[in-house]
């Protein structure tokens, strides 16, 4: 699953720091339990929970 590319399904936000919209494309660099870093087409890296992947 590490290196894959998914699509997510709702919006990467946490307060008022936002990632990533839904329906983009992000690449899972690591998992640790249901958290995922994931990465961006332009290399910005952030967090995502994995039920939030498609």
């Amino acid at each position: 699953m590490i290196g894959e590319t998914k699509t997510l399904n709702k919006d990467a936000k946490f307060g008022k720091s936002f990632w990533a919209k839904k329906g983009e494309k992000v690449k899972i660099i690591t998992i640790s339990g249901n958290a995922v870093t994931c990465e961006k087409s332009n290399g910005y890296r952030f967090p995502c929970n994995i039920k939030d992947l498609e």
